[in-house]
């Protein structure tokens, strides 16, 4: 009788543990990280970081880059994650490749 209860207990803590972890990790996703700049420039990055936040506008420009056949970020960019920062002809240089 000790034995049944002994296992009775077990498969009750176990279930427990089970529902507890799969509910949770549904509810811990992580929200789309903000981009970082508030003006843009190019209405591709304004469009994609409106819908999806930094790894939309990142996903959009990698696109664009395929697209033109575009190799390096560091073409444009002088610094890349968090910020994304322009080189001073970065802006010229993606409007030169059909950039909008």
């Amino acid at each position: 009788m000790f034995k049944i209860g002994l296992f009775a207990s077990l498969l009750s803590i176990a279930s427990v543990l089970t529902l507890a972890t799969y509910s949770a990790s549904a509810n811990d996703a992580p929200a789309a990280a903000p981009c970082v700049h508030t003006s843009f420039k190019t209405e591709l990055v304004k469009d994609a970081c409106t819908k999806g936040g930094q790894k939309a506008a990142k996903d959009a420009m990698k696109i664009f880059m395929k697209e033109k056949k575009i190799k390096s970020c560091n073409q444009c960019h002088s610094k890349l994650a968090p910020k994304y920062d322009l080189k001073p002809d970065g802006l010229e240089q993606y409007q030169k490749a059909g950039g909008r």
